[in-house]
């Protein structure tokens, strides 16, 4: 009886769950990549818009005149 339920078991998990735990780890890997993505963006604004007021300083202008 008990190798029966084991072997039910076995077979509706495998049924069910064929991927093993892909799908979701390859979901998680686009998840964090969309976040990385982003974090990157955010950087290279930033880094730009340091870039920018630095030179904008250096040049004599005020900072505030970079807000538009």
């Amino acid at each position: 009886m008990r190798q029966t339920v084991v072997g039910m078991t076995r077979t509706v998990v495998a049924t069910l769950w064929r991927d093993g735990g892909q799908r979701t780890a390859r979901r998680n890997a686009w998840a964090a990549m969309v976040s990385d993505n982003v974090r990157a963006r955010a950087r290279a604004e930033a880094a730009a818009a340091v870039a920018l007021a630095d030179t904008q300083q250096s040049a004599g202008q005020p900072v505030a005149a970079l807000r538009g």
